[in-house]
């Protein structure tokens, strides 16, 4: 690069002469329309490109100035409390953020000392400790952080979690990472009762008691953290923890205290005016991981910015998902278990709807490596259960499911000698092929929400190539007159339509939840379809209810009528919306947006194929096409457009569906209670009907709103003076707010 670009000594300008003009760049880049281009035909890219990091000393690592910092003076109880909460705000930020480790961890010129000590020399030698010193106590808790920091990263590579977005290492080369066991941590960070005890009776006043306090309990969340360690070495009695399983019950309890305990302290830390107690100069420099080979720049450091509320937010966010992930193994069946893992992947940790998480990542690495603990290349255990795959888990989830006391379990358990051989080979073939994708829907509580959608949108297109497969291997069964020709009902197949119509609902929500649709025309869509898939999952349940009853199998009947229930939420809140979205139509909103209408080849057939891109190859059943959704929109604004019939009819028609859906809403929560889950796990669903109620509350009174602008307004004056809104916050995620209001 520096044989092609001229070094600035060759063009004899002092420096004095030079400016770094990025931010006013920026500033004026920032008021062009966007997607225009501005471009003057005697300036290439090229040299925009190289004026732009002429001198900017954020483009280049080598360019930004070390600020030494000499820590050898003693620190005071302040000093000492301002660098451990800065370092606690490294890792949140590493881990919240998208911040590299570069620019958190090894921001910390304490760490760096240690780990540059280390490199050189393979021990501590060359950092004079004093035991009674904070100096001495903020180097224990560096090393903890450190620790701490490989661990999460071991356990990442082992989880396979490891991309920018999850666990940021900005590209940095992590060698600097040095061995040691357990044992040589416990001894290198401990602070022992007599430290502490000599450390407090130099406390003067409240503050500094409290100052003290916190810095205990800092140290408590970073052992505690390493302590997960443990848990992959635990004997997990899946689906039967009683008091026979004494050692693991106090295990498990222990850890489940000791993270609330942790919890309650985070939520508890009462500092006064944390943030303005600044670190010494120095102790944090965004260019101290240079030392480090860092392979790229270095970026502002966000540490020295972030609020410490940011910081305990984002601590008690991961003990509390760790907390629901260890409460999976409360789970008494494999319904609970399935249930439980519905709740831990549509779990949201903020309320932004610009950036929708799903849990934390430790919670997620976490999750992954406890069920997949000691794996190995010829087997496949899970919870570190001695001959328990994920095979095992499917073929027990699809008999309690539906298929107990079907003809296929009965073949499957009996233990006659004359078994229908056949039947039992493509059976076994049949779960074995099933089960490794299953294992991969087991997994998504460790994706992200939006990879989470990507995966559903692959589920999707294997359940419909499973569904005529799972139809022909049926067929088959019959002409070895394992079924009796005149049978109607095929169980496979009934349940394999009902994880694709589950598939297609969970993509379309998730997308509405992820903000991929973004105006009136493609929310009118959305909602028929919802309204199309849901009601067909309610007649799939229906069939899976009666082939149940038929088999007896009452634990099963119970809970499709939950989920059909539960289902029947999401029908009638479609309903509602789509009477919203069908108003706004009828008011003119429904149009392209503007810098559509006038691109060539672009048409509102075209859009709304590409909508629905990836459900073009579903059959049975079939999604609607462009023509329905048009008929069905011109019959709805038809019958708006006749006011004062309309009127009554939506208002007798929102009645019913309030009724419906709290007499379903009433139903779930009766089910759950016969069901006898976990308290936990009834909680969480309490609570999402609960915020259903709430939607539909505030969906009723959008919908009345909307109502009055339909009475009062004509369509030229409504779309001349108002814009839509859709409102997000406070809002359930799958059904946003539709507010009309006046333009600026």
């Amino acid at each position: 690069m520096a044989d092609l670009i001229p070094s600035l000594e060759s063009f004899q300008i002092s420096n004095q002469k030079l400016r770094d003009v990025t931010d006013e760049f920026f500033k004026v880049t920032s008021s062009i329309e966007y997607s225009k281009i501005v471009k003057s035909n005697n300036f290439s890219l090229l040299h925009g490109t190289h004026a732009l990091e002429l001198l900017n000393t954020r483009l280049d690592t080598f360019l930004l100035q070390k600020a030494e910092y000499s820590i050898a003076k003693d620190l005071d109880l302040t000093e000492a409390t301002s660098i451990i909460s800065a370092q606690l705000k490294c890792l949140t930020c590493w881990l919240g953020q998208n911040v590299g480790v570069p620019n958190s961890l090894l921001s910390s010129e304490y760490i760096s000392r240690i780990l540059e000590s280390y490199t050189k020399c393979g021990n501590f030698e060359s950092i004079p400790l004093r035991d009674d010193s904070w100096r001495t106590v903020v180097f224990k808790f560096s090393i903890l952080m450190i620790s701490t920091a490989k661990f999460i990263l071991n356990l990442a590579l082992k989880s396979q979690i490891y991309e920018d977005e999850d666990i940021n290492t900005n590209t940095m080369n992590l060698n600097w990472f040095f061995e040691l066991s357990n044992n040589d941590i416990f001894k290198l960070t401990l602070v022992s009762n007599k430290t502490w005890t000599s450390l407090k009776s130099q406390l003067s006043t409240a503050e500094d008691a409290k100052y003290f306090d916190f810095i205990k309990n800092a140290f408590q969340i970073l052992q505690t953290l390493s302590s997960l360690d443990s848990m992959f070495q635990w004997e997990i009695p899946l689906f039967n923890v009683n008091q026979s399983h004494k050692d693991f019950l106090v295990k498990f309890n222990n850890k489940l205290v000791q993270m609330e305990k942790i919890v309650e302290k985070l939520d508890g830390i009462d500092l006064l005016d944390m943030d303005s107690i600044q670190p010494p100069v120095g102790s944090f420099n965004s260019n101290a991981q240079i030392d480090f080979d860092n392979q790229s720049p270095p970026k502002e450091l966000q540490i020295l910015q972030s609020s410490w509320n940011d910081c305990t937010l984002n601590l008690t966010q991961l003990f509390n998902d760790l907390i629901d992930v260890m409460n999976i193994l409360k789970s008494k069946n494999i319904i609970e278990f399935v249930e439980w893992l519905k709740h831990l992947e549509s779990k949201r940790n903020n309320t932004d709807s610009n950036e929708i998480n799903g849990l934390h990542i430790i919670a997620r690495i976490v999750f992954y490596s406890l069920i997949n603990s000691n794996q190995t290349p010829d087997s496949n255990p899970i919870f570190n259960i001695k001959n328990l795959t994920f095979k095992d888990l499917f073929w027990t989830y699809m008999k309690d499911f539906a298929l107990k006391n079907s003809k296929i379990d009965k073949e499957m358990s009996s233990n006659k000698r004359n078994k229908n051989v056949a039947v039992l080979e493509q059976v076994d073939y049949y779960l074995d092929a099933i089960s490794l994708f299953w294992k991969e829907s087991v997994m998504l509580p460790t994706l992200n929400p939006s990879r989470q959608r990507q995966f559903k949108c692959k589920e999707l297109k294997y359940w419909n190539m499973r569904q005529s497969e799972t139809g022909s291997l049926e067929d088959y069964f019959i002409n070895l007159n394992f079924y009796k020709a005149n049978e109607k009902v095929y169980p496979l197949t009934f349940i394999i339509i009902y994880f694709k119509l589950k598939a297609i609902s969970e993509v379309i929500l998730k997308s509405i939840e992820l903000s991929l649709f973004k105006d009136v025309r493609e929310y009118v869509s959305v909602y028929y379809q919802l309204i199309l898939i849901s009601s067909q999952l309610n007649q799939q349940i229906s069939d899976l209810i009666l082939m149940a009853n038929t088999n007896k199998n009452n634990d099963s009947v119970l809970y499709l009528s939950f989920l059909k229930n539960e289902n029947n939420l999401i029908y009638q809140l479609s309903i509602l919306k789509a009477k919203q979205f069908e108003m706004l139509s009828f008011l003119g909103f429904n149009t392209l947006p503007p810098n559509l209408i006038q691109t060539p080849m672009i048409n509102p057939e075209l859009l709304y194929k590409l909508q629905w891109k990836q459900f073009h190859n579903i059959t049975d059943p079939e999604m609607l096409n462009f023509k329905e959704f048009q008929d069905r929109l011109h019959q709805s604004v038809t019958l708006i457009s006749d006011v004062s019939t309309f009127v009554p009819i939506l208002k007798q028609e929102m009645n019913g569906l309030v009724n419906e859906f709290t007499k379903s809403a009433n139903l779930c929560n009766a089910l759950v209670g016969k069901m006898r889950w976990f308290e936990e796990l009834k909680d969480v669903k309490a609570l999402k009907f609960d915020k259903l109620l709430e939607e539909l509350a505030k969906s009723k009174l959008d919908t009345t709103e909307l109502l009055e602008f339909v009475k009062l307004k004509g369509k030229d004056t409504v779309t001349k003076d108002y814009v839509v809104n859709i409102v997000r916050l406070g809002r359930y995620s799958c059904f946003p707010g539709v507010k009309l209001s006046k333009k600026n």
